[in-house]
């Protein structure tokens, strides 16, 4: 009798994790249309313009010009597939044991396929350095009291600690015109699983002094508040997160840490012997993983120069193959803590898994210190604090949206006229303040260009190339 309770009640709370509610009515289905509510939502998104520039925008090299080496897109696509793989796994878990219904079959996979998609929309260019330079400019352009003036604590910190995952929930509920103010119209499902972070700018951002993982950061601007709110109280998730947000992290996770180090390979950025050190020195519970290592490099010795490479990527299909059945292991080990939202860990980092992601750590950090790296990247960060400094005050004044052929008013025109055309018609929340939708305007502008945009508008605008 316990059991079947148990049953009953899981079914009912996925069905409310999985509904297929949106904020503005679907328009009327096909009869033909057999798909499920979440590869609605994909579809929507694959031939976005959003989504295109993905392409443009740095993974972990910056203007990198070999067309091998991973950019935004190519490492979400994995992310996505890895997602949707580890998905199926769960919901065949479920289903044995009677946690969702039958017709709810494929859900799950197809949820987190859409997760992996879009997870990273929001990064501005240049990657993590672009978000610290946009951090780093309203840090000093804040100084000024003036020029917070009007703005309440949560909206100053909102741009203090701006993150691409934020910006990310925006894009998809505000920025994508396509035929009104629904932006994509997607699912609170699909919305919901990005949201890793489910507080305030104020109530989050705790970083390391966090207890739960939730806490680290934040996960909407003051903004877009009320629509978090109402996905939170749809789904009835309390200010959680949503269960499928672990297995998105741990699959984002499991891509980017093993596929970086394949990429350095590739460029001549790292040697056998320090991935071989590396590994040795952390791996405990994978350490089995050190004999197929070694088998793969003999086995590709006469390959000459692409012997760590095509090393590299073999040992990379047998470790994400291992993180992936660990994360699968953990989810389903810490079930009940996680659908009460009490798991405070993220899953490979609590997983068997675990020395196989901090190798891949330890590498990552090998890689990122290369100095061709970080030339591109302060190139990056200058080109955005730039950018930032020639539009965020321009902002201030009253000639930015006025007629005429000041140079403030022509800076409002360079804007992008969809994003020009939302921000004149559909952002009526009076509950923000005026001059915060302005800064918010040319962040949505400037995060929302690819690499190579960013860099030629700044030499343009600066004069160093006409």
């Amino acid at each position: 009798m316990e059991d079947k309770e148990k049953q009953d009640k899981e079914k009912q709370r996925w069905k409310e994790l999985l509904i297929d509610k949106t904020f503005r009515d679907k328009s009327a289905k096909h009869d033909f249309d057999g798909r499920n509510p979440f590869e609605g939502d994909y579809g929507r998104l694959i031939s976005s313009s959003p989504i295109r520039r993905l392409q443009d925008k740095t993974q972990v090299f910056p203007l990198e010009q070999s067309d091998f080496i991973r950019t935004r897109l190519t490492h979400s696509l994995e992310v996505s597939y890895i997602a949707s793989s580890i998905g199926l796994s769960i919901e065949k878990f479920l289903l044995e044991k009677q946690y969702i219904e039958d017709s709810h079959k494929g859900y799950i996979s197809s949820l987190l396929r859409v997760g992996g998609l879009i997870h990273d929309l929001g990064n501005p260019p240049f990657g993590h350095f672009g978000e610290e330079a946009i951090r780093n400019y309203f840090k000093d352009f804040f100084k000024q009291k003036e020029n917070t003036e009007g703005l309440t604590e949560q909206e100053q910190k909102d741009f203090l600690n701006f993150d691409g995952n934020v910006q990310t929930f925006r894009i998809l509920r505000k920025l994508h015109f396509f035929k009104d103010e629904y932006s994509f119209n997607l699912t609170y499902p699909s919305l919901a699983c990005i949201i890793k972070y489910p507080f305030s700018s104020i109530d989050g951002n705790k970083g390391k002094e966090a207890k739960h993982v939730a806490l680290k950061k934040f996960g909407f601007f003051s903004s877009e508040r009320k629509d978090f709110q109402e996905i939170s109280e749809e789904l009835n998730l309390k200010n959680q997160r949503h269960p499928v947000t672990y297995l998105l992290e741990a699959a984002d996770d499991i891509a980017f840490s093993a596929a970086d180090i394949e990429d350095g390979a590739k460029l001549g950025l790292i040697d056998f012997d320090i991935i071989w050190h590396v590994f040795e020195k952390n791996l405990t519970t994978n350490k089995d993983l050190l004999d197929q290592l070694n088998a793969l490099y003999t086995k590709f010795q006469s390959f000459q120069s692409e012997k760590l490479f095509l090393t590299v990527q073999n040992f990379r299909v047998l470790t994400q193959a291992r993180m992936i059945g660990a994360v699968i292991k953990t989810f389903q080990d810490n079930y009940d803590e996680i659908m009460a939202g009490n798991f405070p860990d993220e899953l490979i980092l609590d997983s068997e898994a675990s020395d196989i992601r901090k190798s891949y750590k330890e590498l990552q950090l090998i890689i990122f210190d290369n100095k061709k790296i970080m030339k591109t990247e302060i190139a990056g960060w200058e080109a955005l604090y730039g950018l930032l400094d020639i539009f965020i005050p321009a902002s201030r004044s009253e000639k930015f949206q006025a007629k005429g052929n000041n140079k403030e008013s022509r800076l409002y025109k360079i804007i992008s006229s969809s994003f020009r055309f939302i921000y004149e018609n559909y952002n009526k929340d009076e509950d923000v303040c005026a001059q915060y939708k302005k800064y918010q305007l040319i962040i949505d502008y400037i995060a929302g260009m690819t690499d190579s945009y960013a860099l030629e508008l700044y030499q343009k605008l600066k004069g160093i190339k006409i």
